[in-house]
């Protein structure tokens, strides 16, 4: 089982992180996938990226996850290379996570029309988002922002692993 976190320059980085070290904890193998080896986050933190976005194969990959922050979910959103990777996992059935305001690069591209979906309020472009801190619908998963990281990355381990395992996990970091 192997997932991929896209950051940038901008991205929020506790939804990265976060969902990285639960997903990591789980027994998951996950990396952050940059569009430059050095991110500087949407407050100033810098951290590095495992392997540079060009040298993605999704076909390694279960899950795709997209991590809000401003401008971190513009860059992304415009970002030709996410747009294909979004569009390829679609295809293929896989796991398509966004939380906070990345929820709304799958709304602009039509994938969350039908969908019931959160993310952060102001984000929704017209759509109605359901209740809750998080969302499944299919292989979608959103959450509503950095406050449901742990939420979150709950719902991605349940479904890449079971319910057990994510209840062990947080249960182990005292959430």
């Amino acid at each position: 089982m192997k997932t991929l976190i896209i950051v940038n320059n901008g991205v929020e980085e506790c939804e990265a992180l976060i969902t990285y070290d639960l997903l990591y904890r789980a027994g998951i193998e996950v990396e952050l996938v940059g569009f430059s080896q050095n991110i500087v986050s949407s407050h100033n933190v810098t951290f590095l990226s495992h392997r540079l976005i060009d040298d993605v194969d999704p076909k390694e990959y279960e899950c795709l996850i997209l991590p809000g922050g401003m401008p971190g979910t513009k860059n992304l959103e415009a970002d030709p290379r996410v747009q294909k990777l979004i569009d390829e996992f679609v295809k293929e059935d896989k796991y398509v996570a966004a939380i906070c305001a990345a929820p709304s690069i799958l709304i602009h591209k039509g994938l969350l029309k039908d969908k019931r979906f959160v993310c952060f309020p102001g984000f929704e472009s017209g759509l109605e988002p359901a209740e809750g801190k998080v969302c499944q619908d299919g292989k979608f998963i959103t959450g509503k922002g950095m406050g449901a990281a742990v939420e979150f990355s709950h719902m991605i381990i349940s479904n890449l692993l079971s319910k057990e395992k994510a209840d062990e996990v947080v249960n182990k970091i005292q959430y």
